[in-house]
């Protein structure tokens, strides 16, 4: 067991850091406090290889195909941009509005 954890640990430092030190700073210490030795890692690891099987597959099917993917996300984030500042300058103006302007205009006793 300690060969294979030796293995498993430099295998993930070797090809990904941030992914070593998340698996083996977080993922394992909340492992052994929540007893659940296989659900967590097993859903780690899910998580970590879906991005990588999806774009292995997209190239795998070939350039065309991955370039129409490349190209699905472009578009999509052609409206997410400003969709998205747009509901932060919205959030950020509400905020404004009712924790910095609408007290001070309202005055002290107020």
């Amino acid at each position: 067991a300690w060969g294979a954890g030796a293995l498993g640990f430099l295998f993930a430092l070797s090809f990904c850091p941030v992914s070593a030190a998340l698996f083996f700073g977080s993922l394992l210490p909340l492992v052994l406090a929540e007893r659940s030795p296989f659900l967590l890692p097993a859903a780690f690891g899910v998580g970590t290889a879906l991005p990588v099987a999806a774009a292995a597959a997209a190239i795998a099917a070939g350039a065309d195909a991955a370039a129409r993917v490349f190209e699905a996300a472009r578009g999509l984030d052609r409206w997410a941009r400003p969709a998205s500042g747009a509901g932060l300058i919205a959030a950020g103006s509400y905020w404004t509005w009712n924790h910095l302007l609408a007290p001070v205009l309202a005055g002290p006793g107020a």
